[in-house]
């Protein structure tokens, strides 16, 4: 699942927020990727564009991060109106 057009914006600033509190809490990749519950590999992924967070990335973003919860909102009401 590729990351495309419209749906970028939305996804990019989750990534934004996400980069950031991985700065601020100077955490390896590998460090946040064991805070979201998700594979290094995943987080890189979506991290550059290469796939769209799934449920389990979003469910690990919520649980570690709570207050995110506006933008994982506005990522999935972007990506369900996509699909309609």
């Amino acid at each position: 699942m590729t990351v495309k057009g419209t749906r970028r914006k939305p996804i990019r600033r989750l990534v934004r927020v996400l980069r950031g509190i991985q700065r601020n809490e100077q955490l390896t990749i590998e460090g946040m990727a064991r805070r979201l519950g998700i594979s290094p590999s995943m987080l890189g992924m979506v991290y550059h564009g290469q796939r769209n967070p799934g449920p389990k990335f979003l469910r690990g973003v919520l649980g570690a991060y709570p207050q995110l919860g506006d933008e994982v909102h506005r990522y999935l009401l972007h990506e369900r109106s996509d699909r309609d």
